[in-house]
């Protein structure tokens, strides 16, 4: 079963990465940016699970106690790349000026990273110390971008126009959501307590991988009205012309 819900997850993030391609080829030039981010967390993810399907983008690890477990290294270099993109996609919702806000947009995302890179030393360790340490590490690295996220962005979303506020606010709160779920489900799985096994794992993660994802890009790409005072009304005169 767990090649079924890979597969199902393959495919998922193929039919997003489409349709957020042909969506995108039909936006107003201001806010192409949103489709090209949020297609390419799509095509990525998508590369990820095609690994992950063909039997690749694992590997078998022995623990003191000499027993063994899958690691799945793959989905960790997809979060890597994509979780980035979609706290980008967040603060370009929420900040008027981008640019004058690099360094919040880069503390989020450095943060970010130190939280998927602890993650990952987490779940490809064999020494409980070490896996605990990160664990908690990673944990915490996760606490402070939601944080920024509710805080830092929802009040800047708040100085948008009611449409991109209501977006925001449906987009954070579906990310604070789903992201809490996944170092639970590392508690839970293989590369915790092993409470649950391997293909329930595979699963949980499949479907919060495509809610994060491919729900997160539907709900942002056709919020019509959003998109359109984001571009000064552009998405709105290009479907009266």
């Amino acid at each position: 079963m767990s090649t079924v819900w890979l597969s199902i997850g393959t495919v998922g993030m193929a039919l997003g990465t489409v349709a957020f391609i042909l969506m995108g080829l039909r936006a107003p030039q201001g806010s192409r940016y949103f489709f090209v981010i949020t297609a390419s967390i799509t095509l990525i993810a998508f590369i990820s699970y095609l690994v992950m399907t063909t039997g690749q983008g694992s590997t078998i690890l022995t623990t003191a106690d000499g027993e063994t477990r899958e690691f799945y290294w793959a989905r960790y270099i997809d979060w890597l790349l994509t979780t980035p993109l979609l706290l980008l996609d967040l603060a370009l919702l929420a900040l008027i000026r981008p640019g004058q806000s690099a360094g919040l947009i880069s503390g989020i995302i450095g943060l970010d990273v130190l939280m998927i890179l602890t993650g990952l030393g987490a779940g490809f360790s064999t020494n409980a110390f070490l896996q605990v340490v990160l664990f908690l590490i990673s944990t915490a690295a996760l606490v402070a971008v939601l944080y920024l996220v509710v805080t830092r962005l929802l009040q800047a979303a708040r100085g948008r126009s009611p449409a991109v506020a209501r977006v925001f606010n449906t987009l954070a709160g579906l990310t604070v959501v789903l992201w809490a779920f996944y170092p639970v489900v590392f508690l839970l799985g293989s590369e915790g307590f092993g409470a649950v096994g391997i293909t329930t794992e595979i699963f949980v993660f499949m479907v919060l991988d495509l809610l994060a994802k491919v729900g997160f890009g539907f709900l942002l790409l056709t919020s019509r009205d959003a998109l359109s005072d984001l571009t000064g009304g552009k998405m709105q005169a290009s479907r009266v012309s």
